[in-house]
């Protein structure tokens, strides 16, 4: 399937569990200047962590909703993430991607660095499924920073 010359991907149950969590937790996010963001991480303990994007009007003291979700997973016990997804709202003309610093902080927290990075829009409290894209942690950021 193909939206705006990128061929969408199509996904599997636990890809759609993770979707939807992201959806979830696009509706706790704290916006005060931006626009929502839901994340959700797949953790090597097989269990699925949210997150959400929360702003500050300081510049620098938010976080973006995957750095929240990769946190929640670390809160309960995980150093490994196999898996992330982000979600935000089809009215913003930004494309589902993570940021510069969000990607370094899959990097490192990332089981290899194939996992997959799933990204779409919603509309409605809906994931729009056309717009799922799928990009390994790699295509996205091929020159990560390491010691």
């Amino acid at each position: 399937m193909t939206h705006q010359g990128i061929t969408m991907a199509k996904t599997n149950k636990k890809e759609n569990e993770l979707l939807n969590t992201a959806l979830k937790t696009m509706d706790n996010a704290y916006v005060l200047w931006g626009f929502k963001v839901g994340a959700a991480v797949l953790a090597e303990d097989g269990k699925t962590y949210g997150g959400c994007n929360v702003e500050s009007w300081v510049s620098g003291l938010g976080i973006c909703a995957e750095r929240c979700a990769i946190n929640h997973a670390i809160l309960h016990g995980n150093r490994k993430i196999k898996m992330v997804a982000l979600i935000m709202n089809a009215d913003t003309n930004k494309e589902p991607k993570p940021c510069g610093a969000c990607l370094q902080y899959i990097y490192d927290f990332a089981e290899n660095p194939k996992i997959k990075i799933l990204m779409a829009k919603a509309k409605n409290g809906r994931i729009l499924f056309e717009t799922v894209e799928v990009k390994s942690i790699k295509e996205l950021l091929p020159f990560p920073f390491r010691k």
